[in-house]
């Protein structure tokens, strides 16, 4: 039998573990293009339960296309051009990372931008929005990045002898979104400009 006493203690432990577990819910999906770590059971129990969806429908094939012309267009560089290869490829590089989700290369022929969001709300536009807004740290006067800043994805888009485009969206296994893109001929070569300015 419980003492008067100890029912005050229960019922704060209830709450705090409540309050843990809501916390732990709420901050698992809100990371961007940074790999998660999974609880293998529940990755399994996602695995059961949900099918994969993958490739790219003619709603968001319209949405990558725009969405990167938008920023070419900003830059006064000719938009792309949709390539069903590229984007055949990119659909099948998506459908070998649906099963982990995980930011890793093709290391195929194109050039390449590749985006991870946590949970299943990422749109393709979400995907070109993040990787445009490294142009905040790309210096062009010296065609350089700044120190310890990312903008190859900001670059990639912009690249003007880049002229040809394929995209895919993929809904991992695991609920999460990964998003390729595929570029003809690819760019980021070291010591050229994607402008074809000379630094």
């Amino acid at each position: 039998m419980e003492s008067p006493s100890s029912k005050p203690l229960i019922l704060i432990l209830s709450i705090l573990s409540s309050l843990l577990i809501a916390t732990t819910t709420t901050t698992s999906t809100t990371t961007k293009q940074h790999q998660p770590i999974r609880n293998p059971v529940q990755n399994a129990k996602h695995q059961a339960q949900k099918p994969i969806q993958v490739g790219v429908s003619e709603l968001e094939k319209q949405e990558f296309l725009a969405a990167h012309n938008k920023i070419r267009l900003q830059e006064c560089e000719p938009p792309f051009v949709w390539d069903s290869g590229l984007a055949l490829y990119a659909r099948q590089y998506g459908i070998k990372r649906s099963a982990d989700c995980n930011l890793v290369h093709s290391n195929g022929p194109y050039g390449e931008n590749i985006f991870w969001g946590g949970g299943s709300q990422w749109t393709a536009a979400d995907a070109v929005r993040l990787w445009d807004e490294e142009k905040k740290d790309y210096d062009r006067a010296s065609n350089t990045c700044q120190t310890g800043k990312m903008c190859g994805h900001y670059t990639q888009i912009v690249w003007r002898n880049s002229v040809r485009l394929g995209c895919a969206r993929v809904e991992c296994q695991c609920g999460d979104i990964f998003a390729i893109c595929s570029y003809d001929p690819p760019g980021n070569y070291v010591g050229e400009s994607p402008f074809g300015d000379n630094p």
